[in-house]
């Protein structure tokens, strides 16, 4: 052993191995070492005259430079230098060892150099973390491409090759070419990348050149910091250096997070909070599919459990991820390796987007769909609707039900809302009105309150100022608007007494009303809920000839309520085609789900009729399509209201499911009468001739030909420029009559006979 050998080994006996100052000088000292066993092979080629002299000057490197950055290192270096083979091999041992003891003392103190912190993350061996330095030189000392070019015997490889690699690390190594297997921590977590040699068609595995990724080059030059006094152990693959940067091919829809929330203070049923502790105390990686609406608690819950397992979350936007130009199983590749660089688990947001048709993936949904957590990683997924099994997974998924608070939670919420919000909840605030009236998540009631806190200061309000008034709007801005593509919202401004219906029509109307106040008391408080697994919802049926106050009625009801009302368009909802119309009817209440609104299926006959005798296919798929109706009716939860001409024509299964039926009869003459008189505004001139005893005696009409005749009879006094005269009203009956295929007789008009011969 030479003097320089000998004194190193003596410095490692009677002291202890010191700790690394950083992630740069251990890397410093893992060069030198790389520089010692690349000077071996280079004085082993040359004794063997193993390479070749190529006569074409330029082409090559000369010995003589590589033997100048030999000295040169020799020059820098503070170790004592030996030129012979076995000196060189016996420096290179002693100062492995010396390494291998630094690295163990540093991850002793809780400062783990980033290469060791690496191995322990992706499981490399030796031999593979030997092969990344030697990647890695060319990043840190241009010399270093000199040396492999050499070694190589070509001017053109300036980076290590797996042959070159294996000569250098293999000695001692257990099956080393596996470490080069596509399926090994190297490449499948794409630590190394290979580039082929593009002067062979079909080039050899050893040829192959070996970088580094761009990312786990950042990752070995960050620095350790030290480990502060009372702050806790992190839990494996969570850096001690502080947040570190993330992937810049991820950086635009990835960003990465420390929560701190706790489970426990989450507004979640006790069964999923019970389901949520299990998995927080699961040490498996796994695939954690978080179903439900948008604020429901999906991102809170995969904080909760980040936060219990002292790790960070990587949060991903799919919908920008999906338009990005990278292939997306490439860039859900790379998400998993930063997922284990910092320590975080990932959450998937927005998994709805990437649906096809409601039921299949596309690219990037297949992606997801096969993806494999790293040990240790869990993976969130979060959507709203289920999530199609394609039966190509690679481990199993755990879903988890997330629904729309309870009363009694919503109530907590808006209390908890406004006190974040700056806000008071006792300066009258009807709280109970607002939890019964909008089914929202946390997270819309959240957005509410501040909306709500920021109008008032618009208005110069305070936020202890708030109102009732201002937080129902603000709720109602939240509601999803997603219905406007099946559905017309109809506005309605007419009071109770504009509807003309018998006494006993406005007791049943007020009726709807009181079981919707009261809801909360029978389902919550009284404990109805654990009684009834569906049909909690309330469902009304109108039924009445045209014209006899329906759409009013629901009006006025969402009025009351303080509910938007939405016209279901049967012109899209049904389809001729098979399982359309079942699927436009999905959407529609799914979006209805979060928009807080009553649905008005007008003509409710054509979608929920009788169902028929089996005779073609036809009709076996036309009574699934009502029977799946049905099971929608009962899973909604809000207000329905449907509405018939003929209710004879309805299933009786759909009466069965009514809670409350309104026969809207036809008027007879006493409310006609009352009905043409409260037809005119107060502002429209009208003449002293009006008749209307004479109209309503003389003419069976329901309600909404009488608003016909009388807006008639408006344009045409504006045209006169006239008060409206019973001429109007007595020539615009004669044409809506007409429109119903009856011919105005003398018998009927009687005396205003003769004024509608010149103009009917």
């Amino acid at each position: 052993m030479s003097s320089g050998a000998a004194g190193l080994a003596a410095v490692n006996e009677e002291s202890a191995p010191r700790t690394f100052a950083g992630g740069r000088e251990h890397l410093h000292a893992e060069l030198e070492w790389l520089r010692l066993v690349l000077h071996r092979e280079i004085l082993r080629l040359k004794a063997a005259n193993l390479l070749s002299s190529d006569p074409f000057r330029g082409l090559y490197l000369a010995d003589e430079q590589v033997d100048a950055i030999l000295r040169q290192w020799k020059t820098e270096s503070s170790r004592p230098q030996e030129s012979a083979l076995a000196e060189i091999t016996s420096l290179a041992s002693a100062l492995r060892a010396e390494i291998d003891a630094q690295i163990a003392a540093s991850a002793d103190a809780g400062l783990p150099p980033p290469l060791f912190r690496l191995a322990q993350m992706f499981s490399l061996t030796p031999f593979e973390c030997h092969v990344l330095i030697a990647a890695l030189a060319v990043e840190l000392d241009l010399r270093f491409e000199v040396l492999y070019s050499w070694a190589r015997n070509d001017v053109t490889r300036r980076r290590p090759s797996v042959d070159l690699v294996l000569k250098l690390f293999s000695a001692g190594s257990d099956r080393p070419h596996e470490a080069f297997r596509r399926d090994g921590p190297l490449f499948r977590h794409q630590l190394l990348r290979t580039s082929d040699n593009q002067q062979e068609r079909e080039p050899s595995s050893l040829a192959r050149s070996l970088s580094v990724d761009e990312r786990i080059v950042s990752f070995l030059l960050e620095e350790s910091g030290p480990k502060k006094a009372g702050v806790a152990e992190p839990s494996p693959g969570v850096p001690s250096h502080g947040v570190p940067s993330i992937d810049p091919r991820l950086a635009a829809f990835t960003s990465l997070s420390s929560p701190s929330r706790v489970l426990a203070s989450l507004r979640l049923p006790e069964s999923l909070l019970a389901q949520l502790q299990r998995a927080a105390g699961s040490p498996e990686s796994m695939v954690l599919f978080l179903a439900g609406p948008e604020g429901a608690g999906r991102r809170s819950a995969a904080e909760a459990l980040c936060s219990a397992a002292h790790r960070s979350l990587l949060t991903v936007d799919l919908r920008q991820l999906a338009a990005a130009q990278t292939p997306p199983s490439t860039l859900i590749s790379l998400l998993q390796r930063e997922a284990v660089l910092c320590g975080a688990d990932l959450l998937f947001e927005g998994a709805d987007a990437l649906r096809v048709e409601n039921s299949s993936l596309d690219a990037t949904g297949s992606a997801l769909d096969r993806i494999a957590p790293p040990s240790g990683v869990r993976v969130f997924i979060a959507g709203d609707a289920p999530w199609p099994d394609s039966g190509s997974r690679k481990c199993g998924w755990h879903r988890f039900e997330f629904p729309v608070p309870g009363f009694l939670d919503r109530v907590r919420l808006w209390e908890d809302a406004l006190q974040q919000a700056g806000a008071s909840s006792a300066n009258g605030l009807d709280l109970e009105l607002l939890a019964n009236r909008f089914a929202l998540t946390a997270g819309a009631i959240h957005r509410a309150c501040v909306d709500a806190v920021r109008s008032a200061a618009i208005r110069g309000a305070a936020p202890s100022a708030l109102t009732t008034q201002d937080l129902e709007a603000a709720a109602r801005a939240q509601s999803s608007h997603g219905l406007r593509r099946f559905a017309q919202k109809t506005d309605s401004t007419a009071p109770w007494d504009a509807l003309i219906v018998p006494p006993h029509i406005h007791r049943q109307l007020r009726d709807i009303c009181t079981a919707e106040r009261h809801r909360h008391t029978v389902y919550s408080t009284w404990g109805f809920d654990q009684r009834l697994t569906s049909g909690k919802g309330l469902n009304v049926l109108f039924a009445g000839s045209s014209g006899t106050g329906k759409t009013m009625a629901a009006g006025i009801l969402a009025r009351e309520l303080g509910r938007d009302l939405y016209r279901i368009d049967l012109s899209i909802v049904v389809s001729k085609y098979i399982g359309e119309t079942e699927k436009q009817l999905s959407l529609i209440f799914r979006e209805a789900r979060s928009s807080n609104a009553m649905l008005l299926f007008d003509e409710a006959d054509a979608l929920f009729g009788k169902r028929s005798e089996v005779k073609d296919a036809h009709d076996r798929y036309a009574n699934v399509e009502i029977a799946y109706l049905l099971q929608k009716m009962e899973e909604y939860e809000g207000i329905v209201i449907l509405a018939t001409n003929l209710r004879r024509n309805m299933d009786d299964a759909f009466t069965r499911r009514i809670h409350h039926i309104v026969e809207f009869p036809f008027p007879d003459a006493e409310h006609r009468e009352k009905i043409w008189r409260n037809i005119l505004p107060p502002a429209a001139p009208v003449a002293g001739d009006l008749n209307f005893g004479f109209l309503a005696r003389q003419f069976e009409l329901a309600g909404g030909s009488i608003r016909n005749i009388a807006l008639a009879a408006a344009f045409l006094a504006a045209e006169e420029r006239t008060p409206i005269r019973m001429e109007h009203f007595v020539v615009c009956t004669a044409l809506e009559l007409q429109k119903s295929g009856k011919l105005p007789s003398r018998a009927e008009f009687r005396d205003y006979y003769d004024l509608i011969r010149s103009r009917v």
